[in-house]
Order: C-alpha cells, then sequence, then structure tokens
C-alpha cells in the first residue's frame, strides 16, 4: 500500500463510520414496516460498519504517534472503558436517565408508552452484555500477546 492511498482510506473510513449509523436512524421509520430479519440484518451492517470504519482509523491513527502519545493512547484505552462504564453504570441509578432511555426508546420504536420495566432491563442487559464481552476480549488479548511475545527466539 502507498503513502498516497492512506489519507483516502482513512477519510474513507472516516466517513463510512460517521455515516452508517446516520442513514441507519434516517432509515428508521422504513426500517419499522419491515420484516425482523431485515432489521436485524441492517442493524448488522450499520454497526459493523461503523466498528471496522473505527478501527481503520485508529490503526493509521496509532502509527503516527510517538512514544509519549503511545503512551497517553494506552493510558486512555485501559481506563476509558472502565470510567466510560462506570458513568453508565451510575446513570442507570437516577431516573432522570430512566425517562431519557424510555423516550429514546419509544421514539425510536414509535410506541407511545414502552413497557419501563421491559426497556430498562434491556437496556441494561445490552450494557452488561458489552463490558463482559469487553472484559473477555480484554483476557482473550492478553493472554494472546503474552503467549506471542514468551516464545523462544
Amino acid at each position: 500500500m502507498t503513502s498516497n492511498s492512506t489519507p483516502a482510506i482513512k477519510i474513507s473510513a472516516m466517513i463510512a463510520a460517521i455515516a452508517a449509523p446516520i442513514v441507519f436512524v434516517a432509515s428508521l421509520p422504513w426500517l419499522q414496516n419491515q420484516p425482523d430479519a431485515l432489521v436485524y440484518l441492517c442493524t448488522g451492517i450499520a454497526a459493523t460498519i461503523t466498528v471496522v470504519g473505527s478501527f481503520v482509523v485508529a490503526i493509521y491513527e496509532h502509527r503516527k504517534l510517538d512514544e509519549w502519545h503511545r503512551a497517553a493512547a494506552g493510558f486512555s484505552n485501559q481506563w476509558g472503558w472502565i470510567a466510560g462504564s462506570g458513568l453508565v453504570a451510575l446513570l442507570l441509578s437516577l431516573p432522570p436517565f430512566h425517562g431519557l432511555v424510555m423516550s429514546v426508546a419509544g421514539a425510536v420504536a414509535g410506541v407511545a408508552d414502552p413497557d419501563r420495566t421491559l426497556v430498562l432491563i434491556a437496556f441494561t442487559l445490552g450494557f452488561m452484555a458489552v463490558v463482559v464481552a469487553q472484559m473477555a476480549c480484554t483476557v482473550v488479548l492478553s493472554i494472546v500477546w503474552r503467549a506471542r511475545k514468551s516464545r523462544a527466539a
């Protein structure tokens, strides 16, 4: 890959990562009338494009970092998701946040009065699944890294 193609790939990935969720949200009125399989497919495609685009941008940005900036990136990666997870857990205990979750869920689903318990449990379980997946990936990647780095040359 030539250095001239790098900016175009990075810009394309950034545009895709930003555009995918916007297009998905804009298509919600249409998706409400579609079969569940199509809705899940579109959701998965939008999420995949967003995540892959973010990874591509992060990889290109990380290549340009010096030692000090890599240390800062390592620190923020190590503690940022923990702080963010803690913040969401704290917010889940506040009734105004419950109201926000309810109003967003109702607006997205097109339901005037969604079942409060169901929405909050689904949101909480989804949040917990993300945290557990992050923890599992952290453990697996740590094991893989240690195994690869501790091999005899």
